[in-house]
């Protein structure tokens, strides 16, 4: 409980004010719940004693009346005020970690899945709300009117009757909770199925259009199936563990009810107490009932949160291996780019991807990458985004090494095409302006012209302002790869970077947006990694890359001269066509 309390002190610190304030109306609220047993114990008292009047009556009356509509009050502003906290707090945590995931670099979404980080910002951070939020409720208000209780009982009743009844109560809670500390590994492990659970839906969602080209709907429903029942089974095992778990805390009440009215009668009988006292202390032991269940609530909660917010904290501490220093300098433009002996392996991989590149990029240059799949064409280019640390040699900027500059900087000098297109459900506008949000119109016109999209508005039904579908769904493919050529050339980036991004595409098509490339791109650098030699033939240099490393490099022309991947691969291409 410590440790919840402890990870949400920077919560608590800055609404100490709104706490304090909840801590009075519970203390107030827990006072006033006792009030009513002490006034009937009064009223039977008066009764039979014989000193009742009218206006004794009518006191009595108005009191009972009076007590409930004030609990109400109180806890009506208190319910308010904790679901507004509980909100504000959960807002707070979910800004805070979406705000961490973007500062992460691509290993740690190598080391964790969608599934889980979701899991994560959602299921644990539900715990961790209610326990910020409703712990409070619990302990002050369920232990004070404990104490209070106990207090009343024992200095206006029978301090004995008091210890003979409530003795049993600590020492059962206490043996109680450890025994139900044994039920934390497996809530920890109930997590980590709901968060398999979700990656499982989730990758049957993303992957629904390749699950129905085979006609894997069975399949895919079973393993769905298997996934689900696997989540219920493990919080099965959870919910039948408290289901006797619970009554145990009954049958602690129970005994000290029976205890309290045994020895209640005996006191009578010896005339060491009223009636109307045996039935005030009664009371006072039925109002226990609702907070030792209430207690046994808050340890399951205190259960649930302590996991959650390991893994949420988890998260927290991941970080990034790719980050800016304080020394990091900017850069807006450059003049010359050099790999020098790069070598790079991913972090779970076993052997690198490249190995011992040399080469340098001029401004102004278009650079054709070509090679087998798997060469790791890829992987070169992306060194220029900064996703990792290059495992050795280094990347120059202008004689600088990459890594002493504001990787936002470095980012924005680059426009990167991936191979898998990105699309988001907005419009087509929308969605290429993503690449600049402050484009004007006539840039947007352009980067759509140049990227050869024109010719398919006239087919889309709101022309630019058509809605795409979610991950694309409503696009072709070529049209997919345009639109995010169209989206970074709206950037009008230093660098261009198409990795594959036009295998899609017709082999007119791409003559036309190689040829409005050469146009509007004048002293601009292009970076364009093709399978089809088509692509590549027309660039400054053309690198081969072969099992990782630089076989050939050169012009079109003198590739060709060369014996080698690039005239055997060329050549078959002719023959095919």
């Amino acid at each position: 409980m410590g440790n919840i309390f402890h990870k949400i002190s920077w919560f608590i610190k800055e609404e100490w004010k709104t706490y304090l304030l909840m801590l009075t109306l519970l203390l107030c609220i827990a006072f006033i719940s006792l009030t009513p047993a002490r006034v009937l114990g009064l009223a039977i008292d008066t009764i039979v004693s014989g000193g009742v009047n009218s206006s004794s009556l009518s006191f009595l009356v108005f009191a009972l009346l009076l007590l409930p509509l004030g609990r109400y009050l109180l806890s009506f502003t208190y319910n308010y005020i904790v679901n507004v906290e509980a909100q504000k707090l959960a807002f707070k945590l979910r800004k805070k970690y979406l705000t961490h995931l973007f500062e992460m670099d691509s290993r740690f979404y190598e080391m964790y899945e969608k599934g889980d980080l979701i899991s994560r910002v959602t299921n644990d951070l539900e715990a961790i709300t209610t326990a910020a939020t409703s712990l409070l409720e619990g302990l002050v208000f369920n232990i004070g009117l404990i104490f209070f209780a106990i207090g009343v009982m024992s200095t206006t009743i029978s301090w004995k009757l008091t210890l003979i009844s409530i003795i049993i109560m600590p020492i059962g809670l206490t043996i109680l909770n450890v025994i139900r500390t044994n039920k934390r590994k497996y809530i920890k492990r109930h997590r980590e199925i709901y968060a398999e659970m979700t990656e499982k839906v989730l990758e049957s969602v993303e992957g629904q259009k390749a699950i129905r080209a085979y006609v894997q709907e069975d399949s895919d429903l079973e393993k769905q199936y298997l996934a689900i029942d696997k989540d219920i089974e493990s919080w099965r095992y959870i919910v039948r563990f408290e289901n006797w778990f619970n009554p145990l805390f009954e049958i602690i009440y129970g005994i000290a009810y029976i205890l309290a009215f045994a020895f209640g009668v005996y006191f009578i009988i010896h005339q060491e107490m009223t009636l109307g006292g045996l039935i005030t202390f009664v009371s006072y032991i039925g109002l226990l009932y609702g907070p030792i269940i209430s207690i046994s609530t808050i340890f399951s909660q205190i259960n649930n949160a302590t996991i959650s917010v390991d893994r949420f904290d988890e998260i927290l501490k991941q970080t990034a291996e790719v980050h800016d220093e304080p020394t990091s300098k900017s850069i807006i433009h450059f003049n010359e780019i050099d790999f020098k002996n790069v070598t790079f392996k991913y972090p779970f991989d076993k052997t690198p991807v490249i190995r011992n590149i040399t080469f340098t990029i001029k401004k102004g240059q278009t650079i054709g990458i070509v090679g087998p799949t798997g060469a790791g064409k890829s992987t070169l280019i992306r060194q220029l985004l900064r996703e990792f640390n290059t495992t050795e040699g280094q990347i120059f900027v202008d004689g600088v090494p990459i890594e002493d500059y504001i990787i936002d900087d470095i980012r924005n000098l680059v426009g990167y095409v991936p191979q898998s297109h990105m699309l988001f459900k907005r419009a087509v506008d929308e969605n290429i302006m993503i690449g600049n949000p402050k484009a004007n119109l006539t840039e947007l016109d352009k980067a759509v012209k140049i990227a050869d999209f024109e010719k398919d508005l006239m087919y889309l039904n709101d022309g630019l302002h058509t809605q795409v579908g979610e991950a694309g769904s409503t696009l072709s493919g070529g049209q997919k790869q345009r639109l995010s050529i169209a989206r970074a050339l709206i950037k009008n980036p230093e660098i261009l970077i198409l990795d594959d991004s036009l295998s899609a595409v017709d082999a007119k098509t791409e003559d036309t947006i190689i040829d409005h490339l050469k146009e509007y791109r004048q002293g601009k650098t292009n970076i364009i990694v093709a399978h089809r030699f088509s692509a590549v033939r027309d660039a400054d240099i053309i690198l081969v890359l072969e099992n990782g490393k630089i076989s050939q490099r050169g012009t079109h022309e003198e590739l060709l001269r060369m014996e080698g991947w690039y005239k055997q691969q060329y050549i078959q291409q002719m023959t095919m066509k």
